[in-house]
């Protein structure tokens, strides 16, 4: 496949490295490069870096037809992926996105456009559901809920933050603060996002116009995992930076927050048995009848991670168990089979 040059080059046009790390990720990798490749953006400006990390699959192979960079990194996790991309690369900007992520044409164009003024730090975008008309229930479930949204008014929160399936900094700003903290097996993208602000004061920006549609979990076990990270995640984060002024989930939230998505359990349950019944008098539709089944799901499994992570930091008091202990092994521990 050859790439897409636009006829005229913009006025403002940094150069920029797409790094996408992958793990078993044959089902979906084609279709991310092939959006990338096709970008509304000079092909001279930009390379896109594979960083496949430990794949069982035919992922290598698959990235082997296509134009781009292709590295493999020994050391397992996303953050060190990533960071084994960062050294490949001198381009001006960084910009990362997801194996199961697909790029608009004009998502390039878009997400360098903030960069124009010189305090913006980082720039992340809109990440959208991928829809297509074998969507499954997990799929339109997920489309309807997604926990998958760039945060930049700060308002209510602690800091605005990035998520990697469609963030960008600029590069030097990455090297400064070290990259990724490799020992974060999940929410090291927040932690980026919250260092690069805290340490160096930088500002980020959103382009609403960079889009990338993500092709959201399929299986009731995808989503499940992907839940349990999430609370494992927050969790994590809530230990190393609890101490920092305005602050705003301390233990005590979260444990009352867990009682309450545990509470919430047996009225799932119970919806579960009386929309099945609805279901076969054709009260409803199947993917009404399978919602409250996916809520149990996703909050039982968000509490899973909760507490393995509040017993891996000995209640949010000491976050050095995991960071010391090597990604291979938590990701075995706690997210088996689990997609990077």
């Amino acid at each position: 496949m050859t790439r897409n040059l636009p006829e005229q080059r913009p006025a403002f046009c940094p150069s920029v490295s797409v790094i996408i790390p992958v793990y078993n990720g044959a089902e979906t990798i084609a279709a991310c490069l092939e959006s990338l490749l096709q970008q509304e953006y000079p092909a001279g400006a930009y390379d896109v870096i594979v960083v496949e990390n430990g794949s069982t699959d035919n992922t290598s192979r698959i990235v082997e037809k296509y134009p781009v960079r292709l590295f493999h990194s020994e050391k397992r996790g996303p953050a060190s992926a990533r960071n084994f991309g960062l050294a490949q690369s001198q381009a001006d900007i960084i910009a990362f996105t997801d194996a199961d992520c697909i790029a608009d044409p004009n998502w390039l164009a878009e997400l360098v456009k903030p960069y124009a003024e010189a305090e913006i730090g980082g720039v992340g975008g809109s990440i959208l559901a991928h829809v297509h008309p074998a969507q499954t229930l997990v799929e339109k479930f997920s489309e309807e809920h997604s926990p998958l949204v760039n945060f930049i008014s700060g308002a209510g929160e602690f800091l605005p933050h990035l998520y990697t399936a469609n963030a960008s900094y600029r590069r030097p700003l990455l090297e400064a603060v070290g990259g990724f903290n490799a020992c974060l097996i999940t929410g090291e993208d927040v932690d980026l996002a919250w260092r690069l602000q805290l340490q160096n004061r930088v500002r980020l920006g959103f382009a609403s116009q960079a889009i990338i549609y993500h092709q959201h979990r399929s299986t009731k076990a995808g989503l499940a995992r992907q839940y349990r990270q999430y609370g494992f995640g927050e969790i994590l984060l809530d230990t190393l930076y609890g101490k920092h002024s305005g602050y705003p989930r301390t233990r005590g939230f979260q444990l009352r927050r867990i009682l309450s998505q545990m509470a919430a359990l047996p009225r799932y349950a119970i919806s579960v048995l009386l929309r099945q019944t609805r279901l076969m008098l054709k009260q409803i539709n199947r993917y009404e009848a399978t919602a409250p089944a996916l809520w149990f799901l996703i909050e039982s499994n968000n509490v899973r991670g909760k507490l393995d992570a509040l017993f891996a930091t000995r209640f949010m008091t000491d976050a050095r168990p995991i960071l010391q202990t090597e990604a291979a092994i938590l990701i075995t521990r706690y997210f088996p089979q689990g997609k990077e």
